[in-house]
């Protein structure tokens, strides 16, 4: 059976320090995937037939996030630094991506039959399907921090060239999620060992907790945390 996983190290630094807050940041919304992947295995076995289609919504979203993080960081974040830190310096995490994305996938393509009704839910198929890739994406996760160390950062990059880049990923990221989702699940897979993240500014994030989050209120109450970021009591020996 997959998971618990153990969360991330963070890189060493401050994560006000733009230089540092590149493997920093990096780590902590790779925590916030691992903390999701190990709620969805902890609540598999125990959800009830009324509780489906909201758990069904939590890992959609969870694995849409994973889908919509990649894409940021092939299409914007990994190119823009490259140019700088030498080109190739950041094709291996891409690669690595193609390593475990098409399980991620066909996953994704069940939790969708299954919300549509063209399949039942099988918690042990669920258990195996996140187990195909799991394993693998958790590695990846770990091996991409130290291609972003801050020496290595710091060395070809301004300070304004950093945050600008900062300022137009954010930009980008924001442009094309639900807020309805995609802000929730990130409320409710934060690590408490680092509110900051995710960085939204703080307006949005209590517009995500008193109305985003309404839509589909029982999805997020299989998160690991609620919207103060208190620990829930997650079900199951993974407790």
């Amino acid at each position: 059976m997959p998971a618990p996983y153990p969360l991330l190290d963070m890189p060493p630094g401050e994560f006000t320090n733009i230089f540092d807050y590149q493997a920093i940041n990096m780590a902590a919304a790779h925590n916030m995937f691992i903390q999701g992947i190990n709620a969805m295995v902890a609540h598999a076995p125990y959800v009830t037939e009324e509780k489906v289609q909201p758990f069904m919504v939590f890992c959609l979203t969870l694995l849409e996030g994973v889908h919509h993080h990649h894409h940021l960081e092939e299409t914007f974040y990994f190119p823009i630094m490259e140019k700088k830190l030498g080109a190739g310096t950041l094709s291996g995490n891409v690669e690595e991506h193609t390593h475990f994305v098409p399980k991620v996938e066909e996953m994704e393509q069940w939790l969708k039959d299954v919300q549509e009704g063209r399949e039942k839910y099988d918690a042990q198929l669920f258990l195996e399907k996140v187990n195909s890739f799991s394993d693998t994406m958790i590695d990846h996760l770990n091996h991409e921090l130290p291609t972003l160390e801050s020496s290595k950062i710091r060395a070809v990059f301004t300070e304004k060239e950093l945050k600008d880049i900062d300022k137009e990923f954010m930009k980008l990221a924001l442009s094309n999620i639900s807020f309805y989702t995609s802000l929730p699940l990130s409320s409710v897979c934060q690590n408490p060992a680092t509110p900051w993240f995710p960085p939204i500014p703080l307006p949005l994030k209590w517009a995500t907790k008193w109305w985003f989050s309404r839509k589909h209120s029982e999805a997020w109450e299989f998160g690991p945390v609620d919207f103060n970021c208190k620990p829930r009591q997650l079900p199951g020996p993974s407790a």
